[in-house]
Formats: structure tokens, sequence, C-alpha cells
């Protein structure tokens, strides 16, 4: 098997959808499952990210009535589906149907029509890219559908193609985006925004809960455990503890 990629690019404001994930940074969106037919496409999706940012999100969604990010590539009126699996503060389960029609397919139904059955697809959004990986036979060709996505992205999106990979481990892959709950990804950002990890340091975890107005318990607390996450998801469980147990014998900054 062979992974194929892709990401679609958005310009701010060719889609109300997109533009959601445009102005919240911290709005993330992955698949759990994605079908299609010629006639229909439903899939399940995961996004993930602050109250806010879920709370705008959710305003578009109810009132979506034309192809968007997540449900295809043409822009055209849509007769479509919506509903909440699951839901908590920081996150939604969301499963949706979208029928297929000539002039609005969506990027897994061109994929599905040129690749055959035995596809898999992934796709992850956030900020101004929508990603999506393809698994299929190591001998398909991909070239029709690179084609048929330059040719039919309506203005104001772009497409890139990423690269190709023999035999990924799609099980175990996660992305840090992924890894990290919305309060560790923000306590990360602060520490790269008010330099805490430039050599020589420019502010201290203190300095920076102070300048914040966070607890520096708190901040303290999310930055250990966002880079105990990344570190576990890029090395495994024996570099976390590894890493743990050098964060306890090491000065406190």
């Amino acid at each position: 098997m062979r992974e194929f990629a892709f990401t679609v690019t958005y310009e701010p404001g060719v889609d109300e959808l997109m533009d959601v994930f445009i102005e919240h940074p911290g709005l993330s969106s992955h698949t759990i499952s994605c079908h299609a037919t010629e006639n229909t496409m439903w899939r399940v999706d995961e996004v993930t990210g602050p109250e806010d940012a879920l709370a705008a999100y959710d305003r578009v969604i109810e009132n979506l009535t034309r192809c968007s990010s997540l449900r295809g590539m043409g822009g055209c009126e849509i007769d479509w589906r919506y509903e909440l699996l699951d839901a908590d503060a920081t996150s939604r389960v969301i499963y949706s149907q979208q029928t297929e029609g000539p002039g609005c397919r969506s990027i897994p139904y061109l994929v599905a029509s040129r690749l055959g059955d035995g596809v898999l697809l992934q796709a992850e959004q956030r900020g101004n890219e929508y990603v999506w990986r393809i698994l299929a036979e190591d001998d398909v060709a991909m070239s029709g559908v690179y084609d048929e996505l330059s040719e039919h992205l309506r203005d104001g999106l772009s497409v890139s193609f990423d690269h190709v990979e023999r035999a990924p481990n799609w099980a175990e892959r996660q992305t840090p985006d992924e890894t990290l709950t919305p309060t560790q990804r923000e306590a990360l950002e602060l520490a790269v925004e008010h330099g805490y990890y430039e050599q020589p340091r420019r502010n201290s975890i203190q300095e920076i809960a102070r300048m914040e107005d966070i607890p520096t318990s708190t901040l303290q607390y999310r930055v250990n455990r966002a880079e105990s996450a990344l570190i576990q998801s890029f090395f495994g469980d024996a570099a976390d503890e590894d890493a743990t147990e050098a964060r306890a014998a090491a000065p406190t900054q």
C-alpha cells in the first residue's frame, strides 16, 4: 500500500466554514470515518478547540447551505444533513451526509470514482489548510485525481501535492494537533511567543504567567503535559517516562 497526500489551501473570505478555522487557530478537525458512492458522501468528523471557536463553528454549520470545506469543493448548493453524536466543552463528534450531484462532487467521491474500491481517506483541517491523505494500492494512478482537483477548485482555493509514502502506519499516526488538548496547545503557544524555548531563554514560566495573568502552577502544568504528550506521540511510552524523570530531577525555572 502507498499513501498519497495533498493540501487544499483557502484564502480568507471564500468559504464561510473555513473562515471559522482561519479566525480561530486553536480549532482543528479530523475525520474518523469517510465514505462515498455515486450518489452520497457520508462521514464522521471530530472537531476540537476552545469553547468560543466551537460556538462559532456550531453557528455556521446550523445554517450551511453550500459546499464548504467539510462538504466538497464546488461551492454549489447542497442537500446535506448532520447530527451531533457527542459533544463537550472543547470537542464535537459530527455525522454528516451529502447528496452528490453534477457540479458539486466531494473530494471523497472524486477519489473513489478514480481509484475504485479499497481506498481509505483521512483528512485534517486547521487554519487555512485542509490536508487529505489517501491509502491505496501501490499501482494506482493518481494523475487523474490531481488533474481534476487542479481544474475544478473554485476561486480562492489552491492545491499542492505533498508526498508519496510507502506503507505508512495509519493505526498509530497522530499529529501534534490531535495529541494536545486546546489548553495544552495554548500554553505551548504562549511559551513559544514569549521566548521560553529560545537560547538564551527570554522569559521563564513564572514571568510568562505573570504577563498573561495565569497562575504559575497552572501554566507550568499545562506546558509539562503538552511536552510529555508530544514526546510520547513521537517516541513512545519509554521516551515519555525518561522525559518525565529528567524533568523531575531538573531545577524549577
